[in-house]
């Protein structure tokens, strides 16, 4: 078998030798007594074989004449093939991975990712030279990563304080998100129930080739590895004190949370060389092991000890993260005094730092400020959640909202939080721009005579604190402010002034603008506003699917609810006029089952409780959110509500199937949401894919016809939503690719540009917008030529948002 291989190889790229071989062969045999044509393709040679040319067999005097003809056959060897980029890309990283791990780094930083303000994440970031880790991993986390250059591919561990959504929401699109960019394994640090939680995703958070390890922080050893150690502090709410084993249930009526004390490696002193002379050691490599604190043999037995050829090593910096989400966890939070007060003596170690996600509530409460006291007043203080943080850090998304504001006022009005007099880091102090930390006793002696206690020193310090905010533990130079993410309006509006046309362009859209027909007076609703026009993934610029559709003064309703969403209406409408938002969220409609159309879910049920619930008292039935999704959304929901935090109290679901044969009349059931009627159709797209069509009555717009309101949530062209969407007064289409990429569109069931106009002209929709664009596209997709001419030429392009 393998004899034949190797003939039938040869033959096919040696040409010179065939007419002997055929010869040799004898031509009758079975062989070639019946041919085929086959053609390789790298030599371009034709030759003749056999389907059954497994069955062929020469005699021994035959073989070895072969053998002696295929000795001088020089076979050149086939060109490799190219490496796959992704596998590239894999042993490249392993190969880093592999060449940095052994010694202890040499720069260590922590930096604020996200410092809870207006809707952001409460999230650190903590890097070295050659590992990254991550300590909570809220809604919006990847986003800002993405904004800011952070580098998720270099990810190994997280750590979670809490497994509530405030703190985990930002997962399952940071896991999709790192597995994308080629990363192999990911630990994950944190309460119970971390695994169940990731099951329980397993329907909308597919990992393929991202291994998730849990690591439960009440049954696992501290983590330890080359940077540092961490230490799981477990803080149990209401727990009794003869339950303190694992019988202890942790449930959402019981839950715990985790502070972290970690403890950087301390990093050998400078190496000396006039020592390293008198002990003998050669140059070479054996002083690269000293520098890094390891011990070696010289040639002839002599053992070098690193400490007796080094400076002494550094002091060994400390830092921890604080979570105490309400009050019922400070009796744990005290019980555990002594562990911190231990810390605190050690001596060759010190505490540089304390970081804090506790709510901000909770930083005023008096035992919380006692604990402080087991701090010394050197400890600094970075509290995340603090009133005082007022900039979300989302830079991008006020760059380009002062520039399109440029072109229309109404349709693209800046975000409330731009206007807050508190967003820019140019209101802070500029002597708490850069904090520099030493050892010496002037400096401690000054530290003590500013505070005059403990407490008076842990409640001064950071509490206004912006995303970018770095605190450099290694080489130790303490705060860095001079990064910190602000705005600067004038710098985002003389960018465009700057364009060489745009001048011109924008005063002839002004012309332009004053010549078009005045709306209706006194008609005010219903109001649509995009809260999030992407697909995929958030990028810096282009939240993920959410659409909010006011039909009322005080009724709010939501198409699709992609992650991020809860801070979007933040930072649209300002602190004070989104808690009014959310506490009159009336309806929330979900199309489909994919993460970009329903992880913001959670976050918005939690915060509308927090608002409307101030006792133990359930909603009322009129005050539940009411949720219009796929059934199959209930086990992730049930789920959650047992094991993580009560929400079944927050919403009442209706299947989005019950209303496919006929509409759900709301008129008199729910006259406070402004809806008359809701009517859907199963769209193509993934199972469980959904359209809807809203039915406004026509006295809200002072029209003389009721308004139809038509959402494709992600579908190919479809006929059956053209049957639904007929005669529509506005058709929102998803429009996910260019006209160029149709087979690709066709492939991952989404629509192009041209096929949802095409979709809204087939069902005389009067208003077309189109939506849900590729991330590829920075600002927006081409469109100049659609229908094969100018776009802004073409009369049927008018209605096309």
């Amino acid at each position: 078998m393998l004899f034949n291989f190797t003939l039938r190889r040869s033959f096919a790229r040696v040409n010179t030798y065939r007419t002997e071989v055929n010869k040799l062969l004898h031509m009758e045999s079975p062989l070639f007594s019946t041919t085929a044509e086959q053609v390789d393709e790298q030599q371009g040679i034709a030759v003749k074989t056999h389907k059954n040319a497994d069955t062929f067999s020469l005699e021994n005097g035959n073989k070895s004449t072969l053998n002696a003809v295929l000795s001088k056959v020089t076979v050149e060897p086939r060109p490799s093939k190219p490496v796959p980029p992704q596998l590239r890309r894999d042993k490249l990283q392993q190969a880093a991975k592999k060449k940095t791990t052994p010694y202890i780094p040499g720069t260590v930083n922590l930096q604020v990712l996200g410092a809870g303000a207006n809707g952001s994440p409460s999230a650190i970031y903590l890097f070295t030279d050659q590992a990254r880790y991550l300590f909570n991993c809220g809604e919006g986390t990847q986003r800002l990563a993405h904004e800011h250059k952070t580098k998720l591919a270099r990810l190994e561990h997280i750590f979670v304080t809490r497994n509530t959504w405030s703190m985990v929401g930002g997962f399952p699109g940071l896991a999709l998100t790192i597995q994308d960019a080629g990363v192999k394994e990911l630990s994950l640090h944190g309460p119970p129930h971390l695994s169940s939680i990731l099951h329980s995703m397993k329907r909308f958070v597919v990992l393929k080739t991202l291994n998730v390890n849990t690591c439960d922080c009440t049954h696992s050893p501290d983590f330890e590895d080359a940077v540092m150690s961490v230490k799981y502090v477990p803080l149990y709410k209401n727990r009794p004190e003869d339950k303190k084993d694992a019988s202890f249930p942790i449930d959402a009526d019981n839950q715990m949370v985790v502070s972290y004390i970690c403890k950087l490696k301390p990093r050998p002193g400078a190496l000396n060389l006039v020592k390293c002379v008198e002990r003998g050691v050669p140059p070479g490599p054996l002083l690269g092991q000293l520098k890094n604190g390891i011990d070696v043999t010289l040639p002839d037995g002599t053992v070098v000890l690193s400490k007796d050829v080094s400076e002494p090593s550094e002091t060994a910096l400390s830092f921890v993260f604080l979570d105490i989400p309400t009050v019922d966890y400070l009796p744990a939070l005290q019980a555990q005094s002594e562990v911190f007060q231990k810390l605190q003596k050690e001596t060759e170690s010190e505490v540089a730092l304390v970081v804090h996600f506790t709510p901000a509530q909770i930083l005023e409460n008096n035992c919380y400020r006692d604990f402080m006291e087991n701090f010394s007043p050197r400890t600094q203080h970075l509290y995340l959640n603090s009133p005082k943080n007022s900039f979300s850090g989302y830079v991008a998304a006020h760059r380009i909202q002062y520039q399109l504001n440029q072109l229309n006022k109404k349709t693209f009005p800046l975000l409330v939080e731009a206007l807050q007099d508190t967003c820019n880091s140019t209101n802070i102090s500029s002597t708490l721009k850069r904090t520099k930390l030493s050892e010496s006793a002037e400096v401690e002696e000054n530290a003590e005579k500013k505070v005059k206690s403990k407490a008076a020193a842990a409640t001064t310090q950071l509490m206004n604190i912006n995303s970018l905010t770095n605190f450099h533990l290694r080489p130790r130079k303490g705060l860095d402010r001079s990064s910190e993410a602000q705005l600067t309006p004038t710098e985002y509006i003389s960018e465009t002034q700057a364009l060489p046309d745009f001048p011109a362009a924008l005063t002839k859209l002004k012309v332009l603008q004053q010549g078009l027909p005045q709306t209706i007076a006194n008609v005010e609703y219903p109001k649509i506003t995009f809260l999030g026009t992407g697909s995929c993934i958030p990028n810096k610029t282009r939240n993920v699917s959410a659409i909010m559709i006011q039909p009322a003064e005080n009724s709010y309703i939501l198409l699709d609810c992609g992650e991020g969403t809860l801070g979007q209406v933040v930072r649209f409408f300002g602190k004070s006029q989104a808690e009014h938002v959310i506490r009159n969220l009336k309806a929330i409609y979900i199309s489909h089952l994919h993460a970009d159309h329903h992880i913001g879910l959670i976050g918005l049920l939690n915060e509308r409780q927090r608002l409307l619930q101030h006792s133990e008292i359930p909603l009322l039935s009129e005050e539940k959110v009411l949720l219009l999704a796929p059934v199959q959304i209930q086990p992730w929901l049930n789920f959650y509500n047992e094991r993580i935090e009560r929400i079944e109290q927050t919403y009442t679901l209706v299947g989005n199937a019950e209303m496919l044969d006929e509409p759900m009349y709301l008129q008199e059931a729910r006259a406070d949401i402004g809806i008359d009627a809701v009517s859907t159709c199963l769209v193509r797209h993934c199972p469980h894919s959904f359209g809807v069509s809203l039915t406004l009555p026509a006295a809200a717009s002072g029209r003389n016809e009721p308004i139809k309101i038509t959402y494709s949530g992600d579908s190919m062209p479809c006929r059956d939503l053209v049957e639904l969407g007929r005669n529509s007064t506005v058709l929102i289409h998803e429009a996910t690719m260019e006209d160029d990429l149709v087979e690709e569109a066709k492939i991952k069931m989404h629509s192009t540009i041209s096929q949802a106009i095409s979709q809204g002209r087939e069902m005389h929709a009067q208003h077309i917008i189109l939506t849900h664009f590729s991330q590829r596209y920075a600002k927006l997709p081409r469109m100049q030529q659609l229908m094969g001419v100018e776009a802004e030429q073409t009369p049927e392009m008018s209605n096309v948002s």
